[in-house]
């Protein structure tokens, strides 16, 4: 156990010396946090600005003021808070005319004596456009309303806005329940993501360190005083570890990002990422890594070059890459039959099972057994690349391909 620390805690000391994993896995998220922090800074005041009312009553239209002729009798006052010079009451259209052609007005409107009947109201402007039909009247509309009813504003904007649904979800924890957001849309993707990236990054970690020290003879001396399954399983949690740490900043960033992120980033008051998604996303990259990380130990144990691991590392990773063939199905559909087989199958439930969780409620059933078949297999692939640690393997020289990858995977070269 203590030449495992050992092989681990020096694994994790040369892999914070590479610049490239800890930019990506700790300084990219960090910068990207604090340039969310600025636009919510530049956006406070639309974030704190309250959502306008439905059953307010319609502004005055942005323009220079109107006039009315009220041929009927109709309007007897105008409703609170109406500009003075917003709409001017004129004897009859000879006055109208003459204010409208001193450009005091930009228009003005007939009441017909029957407009109660006819509902018709003609309304005049000084120069012929191909959009002369296209006036907004609601302003005078709502005046028209108010005097109808006897200047009662209150039962006017009821009659304006009949109705204020509010609706009622059944159904609870599900991700139907939240309003519809950006944030909705793109939570089973970003967690796709940062599940996909906190896999990857530290298994191609592996293979670098691992042929390094073949050049270097590293290895060998590592060799003569640890066994395989020592040297492996501690290269594995170092890297494990680190990547740990990188889901947890990327996770975290994400946490900080929806919880105090707000109206400025158009969040939904009270969406937050669940606690038992964030739990189960822990336990599936350390399950994912496990596997993951194990094979692609086993492509640099027998790899002479970086470039001889291309073509092993696609067949590897190709179970991940199915997955986001598939991403669209699975969180549009949830319990179709392909959806819960990639949920379940080891190789891709480290991403599909996330990407499924955040889309609907997986039954907890699933969700053990899904982590139980992952677990095995990880034992399975650790012990079967220990078997790759040996002299024949490591000093063999020789060109590396598939075959001969599954074969002594296998324990059949």
């Amino acid at each position: 156990m203590n030449k495992t620390l050992l092989v681990m805690a020096s694994e994790i000391s040369r892999t914070l010396q590479r610049k490239a994993f800890t930019i990506f896995a700790f300084v990219v998220p960090i910068l990207l946090g604090i340039v969310v922090l600025v636009v919510m800074v530049i956006n406070r005041d639309a974030g704190t600005a309250p959502p306008p009312s439905e059953q307010e009553a319609p502004a005055p239209a942005e323009q220079t003021g109107e006039g009315y002729v009220d041929q009927g009798g109709l309007i007897r006052m105008l409703p609170p808070d109406t500009p003075s010079d917003w709409l001017i009451e004129y004897r009859d259209e000879m006055a109208a005319q003459a204010a409208l052609e001193a450009q005091e007005i930009s228009g003005y409107y007939v009441i017909p004596p029957d407009y109660v009947q006819s509902g018709e109201i003609t309304y005049v402007q000084p120069e012929f456009g191909f959009i002369d039909d296209d006036v907004d009247t609601d302003s005078l509309e709502w005046v028209l309303l108010v005097n109808l009813l006897d200047g009662n504003s209150e039962l006017a904007s009821k009659i304006w806005n009949p109705i204020d649904a509010k609706v009622t979800h059944l159904a609870t924890d599900t991700a139907d329940d939240s309003e519809e957001s950006w944030i909705n849309e793109l939570l089973p993707t970003l967690m796709t993501l940062i599940l996909y990236m906190a896999i990857i990054i530290p298994s191609g970690v592996l293979v670098t360190a691992v042929l390094d020290e073949k050049k270097n003879r590293v290895l060998e001396v590592l060799m003569s005083s640890t066994s395989p399954l020592q040297m492996i399983t501690g290269k594995i949690l170092a890297l494990g570890l680190l990547g740990l740490l990188e889901t947890a900043t990327w996770v975290g960033v994400l946490w900080l990002v929806i919880r105090f992120g707000g109206r400025p980033l158009s969040i939904p008051a009270g969406f937050e990422l669940p606690r038992q998604l964030m739990i189960w996303s822990f336990v599936y990259f350390l399950l994912g890594y496990s596997m993951y990380g194990g094979l692609m130990a086993g492509i640099g144990a027998l790899a002479p070059e970086v470039k001889d691991t291309k073509a092993a590392s696609v067949m590897v990773l190709s179970p991940l890459i199915a997955v986001y063939v598939f991403v669209v199905v699975i969180v549009t559909q949830p319990q179709k039959p392909i959806a819960v087989l990639l949920s379940m199958f080891p190789l891709t439930a480290p991403v599909a099972m996330i990407a499924r969780m955040t889309a609907t409620e997986v039954p907890v059933w699933q969700a053990v057994l899904a982590a139980a078949l992952q677990a095995l297999a990880a034992i399975l692939i650790v012990r079967a690349v220990a078997r790759l640690f040996r002299a024949r393997h490591l000093l063999s020289g020789q060109t590396f391909n598939v075959n001969r990858f599954l074969r002594a995977l296998t324990g059949q070269a």
